[in-house]
């Protein structure tokens, strides 16, 4: 590190009638290169761009603003929390750091802190702290073109939806397309990557997309410092596909990476990832050795939401007493976790049908399925211990909630092409 400073300098010399703002704003450019050699330590980055925004005059030429910000990740917070108990020195910090970082870069990665902020606050349980900052992310992202905060702000967003039910702004095809319009393989995937997530802790494995559904990430090239988090997430695929060995067998590999590059957000989610697939294969002293140690890397920070996203799974071991789970800690948990199942389930049902399907009852779902697999009025009635003439009358009630006109073929066959609709 300090022989390209020493290169850098020995260069000046060779050089006398170079002006003195162009030696400050040479030796500002080496110092904003230097800082990436200390990712991610925010303190230690923060220092070099502190000196470099004294030294320089203009903005750095190494840094493209159009470039990605994230190495390809869709997490700040995943990126930059590196050890439990360090969250809010980590929040702070960036804070502080930016703003320099921005000034010698023209603007590269703005909204960076304010989302890392917003996930923290997520993370936390803050849902509507969350929301606010998230929003303020949005607009920073917009207002400077950082595609890759946006694709942050996405990923958060997508998340915080299922607690709150409020909805992304746009559908998550027509914000795909707009990727796509881009011609940015980059943010494409990153994309898929939080759809993946998102669809996963949901419970829609069908939805995922498919470089992610069909374990396909190998094929794609994605920077060093995006590597851990990607893989965690082809991880919490594998667990919603039931692939729990295969979660075992590719969580060490993960958490080595986390280790080189301490991203301790990262390594808590593998550790309930390892957990909920131990408790699935009956293994349960397994998951609450993980369980153990996932408690021991958020609690000092009140990291909530990596379990309750994996509630689902842990919800019975979850609720027994452990040495070192503070109780309010436990119990926000629990608490969380049900409403989390709740939602879920209630996103899973209402993706599940177009639109106008959203007026049928539960019943009346059910009886529209079974028709869809082509069974007769008197199989129905069969299969859900129903006479036949209750069946008929719950097939009018259908067709008449649709507005669906004509014979009773007619009717049926533009039913089914109506649920082919399925999103």
């Amino acid at each position: 590190m300090l022989e390209l400073k020493e290169i850098l300098l020995t260069a000046i010399k060779e050089h006398p009638q170079m002006s003195e703002e162009e030696r400050g704003n040479l030796l500002g450019e080496c110092d904003l290169i230097l800082s990436f050699l200390m990712y991610n330590d925010i303190s230690k980055m923060s220092q070099f761009h502190r000196s470099a925004s004294q030294k320089m005059t203009r903005p750095a030429i190494s840094i493209r603003k159009d470039g990605g910000w994230t190495f390809g990740s869709p997490s700040v917070l995943m990126m930059f929390h590196r050890e439990a108990g360090g969250l809010d020195g980590e929040l702070e910090e960036m804070k502080e750091c930016m703003p320099h970082y921005y000034k010698i870069t023209n603007g590269h990665g703005q909204g960076a802190e304010k989302i890392m902020g917003a996930e923290a606050d997520f993370m936390r349980g803050n849902f509507v702290d969350a929301q606010i900052v998230l929003e303020q992310a949005y607009v920073s992202a917009r207002l400077n073109e950082q595609e890759s905060i946006a694709l942050c702000c996405d990923f958060l967003s997508q998340r915080l939806s299922i607690c709150t039910k409020k909805k992304p702004e746009k559908p998550f095809e027509d914000r795909r397309k707009e990727l796509l319009q881009g011609h940015n393989t980059m943010w494409v995937n990153i994309f898929d990557s939080t759809c993946a997530y998102y669809y996963a802790i949901t419970g829609q494995v069908e939805r995922i997309p498919q470089l992610f559904r069909e374990h396909q990430l190998f094929t794609v090239n994605v920077l060093a410092p995006g590597c851990p988090m990607m893989e965690m997430i082809e991880n919490q695929v594998s667990l919603a596909q039931g692939e729990y060995t295969k979660v075992i067998g590719k969580s060490e590999g993960i958490l080595a990476m986390c280790q080189n590059l301490h991203y301790g957000l990262v390594a808590l989610h593998v550790q309930l990832q390892l957990a909920a697939a131990y408790q699935k294969l009956g293994k349960t002293d397994r998951a609450a050795e993980c369980l153990k140690r996932s408690v021991q890397q958020a609690v000092p920070d009140g990291l909530l939401m990596p379990f309750v996203e994996n509630y689902p799974y842990l919800a019975e071991l979850l609720q027994r007493p452990y040495y070192g789970i503070p109780e309010e800690f436990q119990r926000k948990i629990l608490d969380l976790g049900k409403v989390w199942e709740k939602n879920c389930e209630e996103i899973r049902k209402e993706d599940a049908y177009p639109e106008p399907f959203k007026i049928l009852s539960d019943r009346e779902l059910e009886i529209t399925e079974l028709m869809a697999k082509h069974m007769s009025n008197r199989e129905i009635a069969q299969k859900l211990y129903l006479s036949e003439g209750t069946v008929k009358q719950y097939i009018n009630q259908i067709y008449s909630k649709l507005e669906i006109p004509g014979e009773v073929r007619v009717k049926r066959k533009y039913l089914l092409e109506m649920l082919e609709m399925k999103s």
